[in-house]
Parts: structure tokens; C-alpha cells; sequence
């Protein structure tokens, strides 16, 4: 499963499923070996429809964790906004993201990423979809906002360029297979 970020742009939907699923479920096996309360050895719930480990000492059960983050395709006009954040391969340019805070609903976290990454303030947030992502156990949400008010500035530290981007005129985008790319994808195909 190491390289399925190198192929899950050659994958179905299903195949990528799957794979995602088997990933997130491998990562966590190794990471729930031992109890987190006591220490000792885990095992598989004696129910095989249950997916679980359980404790044999203290009877901890540790079920899969999946952490959600959210990914935003932020509009202005005819423009898209982008941005070059530090831990991206290359020159690469994509959309707005973080993960979700704790006691924080989605549409809080659209808003308190596009503010602490690029500065500006949001409108009309609404839901684009979903992709799991399995590096190691996170579901992508997505997410289209209009542009309200604020001058975009990039953080500085996670974002070190932002900018606003014509349809004709992008730079360097995720490749296929990613929901950011997907999102780009069907906005650009608006007419």
C-alpha cells in the first residue's frame, strides 16, 4: 500500500475504495497492537462482523479512526483561488485545506482554514463530495465558497503563494484522481 498514492489515479472510484480501505485498515491494525489504556497485547473482537480490537486485560475496545479534513474550492467572479503550501512536491497548486477541529462542525472548519490560510472571509459554502483518503486514515470533504470580503494574503508558513487563477490560465494543478482535482476539474468545465 505504500505506492497507492503513486496509483490511485489509475484506479476506478471502486478500486480506489477498496484500496483506501485496506490501507486505513492496515494502519490501523499496527497501531492499535497494544492497548492505549494499559498496554497490553490487543486481539481482533471475537466477532468477525465487529470491527474492533479488544484488550484482553483491561477490555479496551479500540474501533478504526478516521480523521476529517476539508478541501475547498473558493470562487471570486471568474477567478479560482490557489495556493503553494510548503509540504507539496514541486510547483504544484491546489485548493484551500485543513482537518476539523474538535467540537467543529464543516462549514466552521471551511471558514476558519480559508481565513488562517489565505486572510479572507467566505459566503454560500456548499458541499461538493467526498474522496477517502488513506495517508493514514482521513475522508476528504469538499467543499465550493464564494469569495466575501478581505484581502487574500498567504499564511506564510503553511502557504507560502497564493493567488487568483482564470480557467484558461492555470498553473500546475493536482493530477487526476484526487478531489481537488476533481473539483477543479468540474469548475472549469462550467460554462
Amino acid at each position: 500500500m505504500k505506492n497507492l498514492r503513486d496509483t490511485f489515479r489509475d484506479m476506478t472510484p471502486d478500486e480506489m475504495r477498496d484500496a483506501s480501505r485496506e490501507a486505513e485498515l492496515d494502519e490501523w491494525r499496527r497501531s492499535n497492537r497494544f492497548c492505549g489504556r494499559c498496554g497490553a497485547t490487543m486481539r481482533p473482537h471475537d466477532d468477525p462482523g465487529e470491527r474492533a480490537m479488544v484488550c484482553g486485560e483491561c477490555g479496551y475496545t479500540a474501533y478504526p479512526k478516521i480523521a476529517p479534513a476539508v478541501i475547498v474550492l473558493v470562487t471570486k467572479g471568474d477567478k479560482v483561488l490557489l495556493q503553494r503550501n510548503t509540504h507539496y512536491k514541486g510547483v504544484v497548486w491546489s485548493l484551500v485545506a485543513g482537518f476539523v477541529d474538535p467540537g467543529e462542525n464543516l462549514e466552521d472548519a471551511v471558514r476558519r482554514e480559508i481565513r488562517e490560510e489565505a486572510s479572507i472571509e467566505v459566503r454560500d459554502i456548499r458541499y461538493f463530495g467526498s474522496q477517502t483518503w488513506p495517508f493514514p486514515s482521513n475522508i476528504m470533504i469538499g467543499f465550493r465558497a464564494e469569495y466575501a470580503s478581505g484581502e487574500l494574503k498567504p499564511d506564510g508558513e503553511e502557504v507560502i503563494e497564493s493567488g487568483w487563477f482564470d480557467r484558461d490560465r492555470l498553473p500546475e494543478i493536482p493530477r487526476p484522481g484526487s478531489i481537488a482535482r476533481t473539483m477543479l476539474d468540474a469548475w472549469v468545465s462550467e460554462t
